[in-house]
């Protein structure tokens, strides 16, 4: 079934690899289970020296299609490569692919395929992993997403409207953006608070695919595009995603970092006729015990930092929280009375159902 991709407004809620591939031969077996290890980042590549084809030969034999055969639908998506484990290898996609359920058959595009099996699903994060029984297919290589530049080149890999290996060329057109993603299939919708956003053409079945640098390592993870034709995609950051697929592989939980807050960012305060003093986020509210309230953080502090990075130039507190673990330490500073403090935070795990 056609998959459904929509975009939302900005959302205003409680916050919550290797070596390059090339042709067919494998890359080196892994035999940890984890993803492999972020590359070092690389040029942005001006647009003259970007090259979509040798990228799609880097990457393209370490990209599947994910068809999902239900009691009453089949949905299709993408996916790739990212670990090895014996004769096991473990494929990265979206959550919203696999939601509805069924037999998950996954097709190479030189012709081999196989029945998976669903090793886990994030459906908070949209990301899922598969396990598939053959240790020999070539893996994908994450890059640091926190070094992604706008306007920097990029191409998408997937089998959009069904039409395996396609691929498509474009920019980061902006970072951080927030975005629900859902399908057709499964009614399930996720909100996803920190996305990057790309004018490489994304359509349907695109879902779970990678979005490459000109070195062919993954930057995003494809997950919607913008339903009314204007060239508008979205890729969950490949930082988060490996996070999230690392404990998925190690058979976790993953971990959701959550402050404990209501916010408002600048341009929404500001169409609402707030004041924001200096830059940053306004908290509107604090949960009763909560990582915030521990914090000592109070309704009308302006957050502006964390761990030093400020909260501007298109930094967002979600990006800057979401790459952590629960438990983990940051230090928010924040304007308080015109008086900057530092709030030491310990981030604690997203409820059930928030």
């Amino acid at each position: 079934m056609t998959r459904i991709l929509r975009i939302l407004p900005a959302i205003l809620a409680a916050l919550v690899a290797g070596c390059s591939l090339s042709g067919s031969t494998p890359a080196p077996s892994q035999t940890s289970g984890l993803p492999a290890a972020v590359a070092p980042a690389g040029p942005a590549a001006s647009v003259v020296g970007f090259d979509p084809a040798h990228i799609a030969e880097v990457l393209g034999p370490a990209v599947g299609e994910i068809i999902v055969v239900g009691a009453n639908a089949t949905d299709e998506g993408s996916g790739f490569a990212i670990a090895h484990e014996g004769n096991t290898t473990y494929m990265l996609t979206n959550n919203h692919v696999i939601a509805a359920g069924g037999r998950i058959s996954v097709l190479m595009l030189d012709g081999r395929h196989w029945t998976a099996t669903l090793k886990g699903g994030d459906p908070i994060g949209d990301i899922a992993v598969l396990s598939i029984p053959d240790g020999s297919i070539p893996l994908a290589i994450f890059a640091d997403s926190s070094k992604v530049r706008v306007g920097q080149p990029v191409v998408a890999i997937g089998s959009p409207l069904g039409n395996q290996g396609s691929v498509t060329s474009g920019i980061i057109s902006a970072l951080h953006r927030t975005i629900k993603a859902g399908s057709s299939g499964s009614g399930a919708s996720e909100t996803l608070p920190d996305v990057l956003q790309t004018d490489a053409a994304i359509n349907p079945g695109n879902s779970g695919g990678p979005l490459a640098d000109a070195e062919g390592h993954v930057v995003g993870v494809n997950t919607a595009a913008d339903r009314t034709g204007s060239k508008v995609g979205f890729a969950i950051p490949s930082l988060l995603a490996k996070r999230l697929a690392s404990a998925l592989i190690a058979g976790r939980k993953p971990g959701h970092p959550f402050l404990g807050i209501t916010l408002l960012e600048e341009a929404d305060a500001l169409a609402a006729g707030v004041t924001v003093p200096g830059y940053g986020v306004l908290v509107r509210s604090v949960q009763a015990g909560s990582a915030a309230e521990k914090a000592g953080l109070t309704k009308n502090d302006v957050i502006q930092k964390v761990d030093g990075v400020e909260l501007r130039n298109g930094q967002t507190l979600g990006g800057l929280i979401q790459v952590h673990e629960p438990g983990d330490r940051v230090t928010l500073s924040i304007l308080r009375d015109g008086r900057t403090l530092d709030a030491p935070l310990v981030l604690a795990d997203r409820p059930r159902g928030t």
